[in-house]
């Protein structure tokens, strides 16, 4: 049996070729993106952030295994404030509203994972999740291969989210998930496999928001 991330993956494959193809995540990779957009796209974000922080550890105590408990705790509390300071840089450097309100898609995006929580089942809750993990390191390491670094205003973010240190620990998690995934049914599995290609569209539709609410 393939592992579930195998399987997950080939589902949303189709979403992460939109993705890669977007013109804000080419723009970003250039450093040609408008600041009006990335400041968009920071505000949202930083809402976003704050919820996920918290369903991060809201799952984390879903995990019965200390061990395990412990590992992703820890990536949690590292991603998120390597995140948050990345975000206080941009926001200073590119004069970003932080008082924004929560777009349509970022309301709707935060609602899903809620949902997913709220069933009780880490399967479930994990798959909805990790979208904002994964995604974002394939798009990290995708820009980070091709992208201009000299000159490029946004390299702090691409840096972030492609950098060895963070790959290696979504190496961690990607395996985590697919010994979950190995102990279930196959009704969860396609359950999960659901919430990460829905959860998949929502980062594509969050960065096609910030890139033409302007228009």
């Amino acid at each position: 049996m393939k592992k579930w991330t195998e399987e997950a993956w080939a589902e949303a494959s189709g979403i992460y070729a939109e993705i890669i193809g977007h013109p804000f995540i080419i723009e970003l990779a250039d450093g040609t993106l408008s600041i009006e957009r990335f400041r968009r796209y920071i505000a949202q974000d930083e809402l976003y952030l704050g919820n996920y922080g918290r369903q991060m550890f809201a799952f984390a105590d879903m995990i019965e295994d200390p061990s395990q408990k412990k590992m992703f705790s820890d990536f949690a509390k590292a991603g998120l404030e390597g995140e948050k300071a990345m975000h206080q840089l941009m926001i200073a450097r590119f004069g970003v509203d932080a008082s924004a309100s929560p777009s349509r898609v970022t309301a709707e995006y935060n609602a899903h994972t809620e949902a997913a929580i709220r069933t009780g089942c880490k399967e479930i809750a994990f798959a909805s999740l990790l979208p904002c993990i994964w995604i974002y390191n394939e798009v990290g390491k995708h820009i980070r291969n091709k992208a201009v670094t000299e000159g490029n205003p946004y390299f702090e973010w691409i840096d972030e989210y492609g950098n060895e240190d963070f790959s290696a620990a979504v190496e961690e998690v990607l395996s985590l998930i697919d010994g979950y995934a190995a102990g279930t049914d196959e009704v969860t599995r396609s359950e999960m496999t659901r919430q990460f290609c829905e959860g998949t569209r929502f980062e594509y539709e969050f960065w096609d928001y910030a890139y033409r609410a302007g228009r």
